[in-house]
């Protein structure tokens, strides 16, 4: 069953990263999930205030002077003038954390001896654990996935819990998907944001520090190169191919379902399992267009910051040279008159009908060529007559096939195909016929293949030992 958004997250839990305070707020929580992941049971309060002033001292000290406010929207530190560095600090530590309790981002627990523990909703911890990976640029092992998803389809659990198996892969084949548009989609951001730079220094520091340590070095040469998926991709269509075909094997995973409790019917159990496989051969059928798209955005991407480098480039150049040579000629003191050759002067010309846009001209209308009529003379017309007929008296047909075989089956009703053993290479090519129209149920006659493969070389010519069999209703030759 499908629940709506706020029926799992409280109201108002995002408002805690659109004030203005955001940045310490957004620090905080990351601070909270940090000591999370080693205190499982709960954080004491205390302890918790305590990392949090340290923080804030942190940013004061670094010249942030942050308005921390208490759940009334009053100054959580009001006598400011009468309290310490650390006394202000702590109030608004104290602050931060009774507005995380009152939007739900914690919750406060009083255990024994009357101390209180934070402790992080399910909801909390997973929105907390996306943050983190925005903010971690963490390399991507995009062949992980392809083996994981291959060793679900093929390993010990899809032999003792298909179903599980079988969803576990398409969860996967799901991160790997988003992984590669995630890839692509950050291409662009770092595209829009080279654009915007405002120097070739700028620029070239984009470039390398951003670009090329967080995709090209963590994620697009890795998928180009070693960490390319090639490897499985075949093997785990050709695994989901055979799924798919197996009837036995769909329903031993639509029991398993029903089985382990988690679809209350075999019919629905066995649509999710289908709509799973479906969805693993859509992912690995669609990675070339997706790698296509990827590579075209990086492209793209060094394009772009390739112009923006080379326009400021440009727009630079007249101007440092200017600089450079004023520099030069006060050192040298120069007379007045000589910074006249500091400036370039360039013509500009009036607006002339040169150099207006000149609009464009209608097509004139199509006017086909003439059509001749020539004749063709009579005798061309009956050699091309002659031709075809012999063409088509030569060509094979099923009738003739069928009239070649029946014939020299005659009243029998089946031959071996060596009696058919060719003599000249019209009849090799014949009997090729003989084999395509005799497996394909359109002939009077079907070919019966021998249990054991017998190759038969009969006056320098190789073919198999098979058996004609006349089919019933066909007449005898």
């Amino acid at each position: 069953m499908t629940m709506k958004l706020f029926d799992v997250i409280p109201e108002g839990l995002f408002q805690l990263l659109s004030g203005p305070n955001k940045r310490i707020y957004a620090e905080a929580l990351l601070l909270l999930f940090d000591h999370a992941q080693t205190e499982r049971f709960g954080i004491r309060y205390e302890v918790m205030r305590d990392l949090l002033q340290e923080m804030l001292e942190t940013y004061k000290e670094l010249g942030d002077d942050l308005a921390v406010t208490d759940e009334e929207g009053q100054d959580a530190a009001p006598e400011r003038d009468q309290l310490s560095l650390e006394d202000i600090t702590r109030a608004q530590a104290g602050a931060v954390l009774r507005r995380l309790e009152r939007l739900r981002w914690i919750g406060v627990e009083t255990r024994s001896q009357f101390e209180r523990f934070i402790v992080l909703p399910h909801y909390a911890i997973r929105i907390i654990g996306v943050l983190k990976e925005l903010c971690d640029a963490k390399t991507v092992e995009y062949q992980r996935f392809a083996f994981l998803i291959y060793q679900s389809l093929t390993g010990d659990a899809a032999k003792h819990q298909p179903c599980s198996a079988v969803l576990g892969a398409a969860d996967v084949s799901g991160q790997f998907r988003q992984e590669l548009v995630s890839l692509y989609n950050n291409m662009k951001h770092h595209m829009e944001q080279v654009v915007r730079q405002t120097s070739i220094q700028d620029v070239l520091d984009h470039h390398f520090d951003h670009y090329k340590s967080q995709i090209i070095d963590k994620s697009y040469h890795r998928l180009k190169t070693s960490d390319h998926v090639a490897r499985y991709r075949m093997q785990i269509l050709n695994t989901v191919q055979m799924w798919l075909l197996d009837r036995d094997q769909l329903e031993e995973a639509a029991l398993d379902g029903v089985t382990s409790g988690m679809f209350p019917s075999q019919e629905e159990a066995e649509h999710a399992v289908r709509q799973a496989l479906f969805f693993i051969e859509d992912t690995f059928t669609g990675l070339e267009e997706l790698f296509y798209q990827i590579d075209v955005r990086h492209n793209q991407y060094l394009r772009s910051s390739y112009d923006r480098a080379r326009y400021l480039s440009q727009q630079n150049e007249g101007t440092d040279r200017q600089l450079a040579r004023v520099l030069e000629l006060i050192g040298k003191r120069h007379d007045a008159k000589d910074w006249g050759r500091l400036f370039a002067l360039r013509q500009v010309r009036g607006v002339s009908e040169q150099s207006m846009f000149s609009p464009r001209r209608k097509r004139a209308p199509h006017q086909p060529d003439v059509h001749v009529k020539v004749d063709v003379p009579e005798d061309v017309l009956a050699e091309l007559r002659s031709y075809n007929r012999e063409r088509m008296r030569k060509a094979i047909t099923r009738k003739k096939v069928d009239d070649y075989v029946l014939g020299r089956m005659g009243d029998r009703a089946e031959m071996e195909m060596e009696e058919l053993a060719p003599q000249t290479a019209e009849q090799f090519i014949m009997l090729g016929y003989v084999y395509l129209y005799g497996s394909d149920g359109g002939s009077g006659f079907r070919i019966k293949r021998s249990e054991t493969r017998r190759i038969l070389e009969i006056g320098g010519y190789r073919f198999d030992g098979h058996t004609i069999v006349r089919k019933e209703g066909s007449g005898r030759r």
